[in-house]
């Protein structure tokens, strides 16, 4: 979707919630994006568990989390992910962009 919508105004982020002390971890993580061909900025959580699972109010991943213009929550989707584009696309026409 990045790939189709960034130049209509979409910008992407991953969050990853894998210890980033696990070398190997972050290692695959890395592979996977890389393979995925994920061209947009990735973050790794350094918090515990218990801080980011209360911080964005769910059990664990995976979840996206689609915002508006104006930094406004517009949807959270855990599962369902075939309803986030036809989203992005709305909010993206709503602010004048055409997908």
């Amino acid at each position: 979707m990045h790939r189709d919508l960034a130049e209509k105004g979409l910008v992407a982020i991953s969050v990853s919630l894998d210890d980033p002390k696990d070398a190997a971890t972050i290692n695959q993580v890395r592979d996977f994006l890389n393979k995925m061909g994920a061209h947009f900025p990735h973050v790794v959580l350094d918090e515990p568990e218990e801080v980011w699972s209360k911080k964005l109010d769910i059990a664990g991943p995976p979840l996206i989390v689609v915002f508006d213009r104006d930094g406004r929550v517009a949807k959270r989707f855990v599962g369902g992910y075939d309803k986030v584009r036809p989203l992005v696309e709305k909010l993206l026409v709503a602010s004048g962009k055409r997908p």
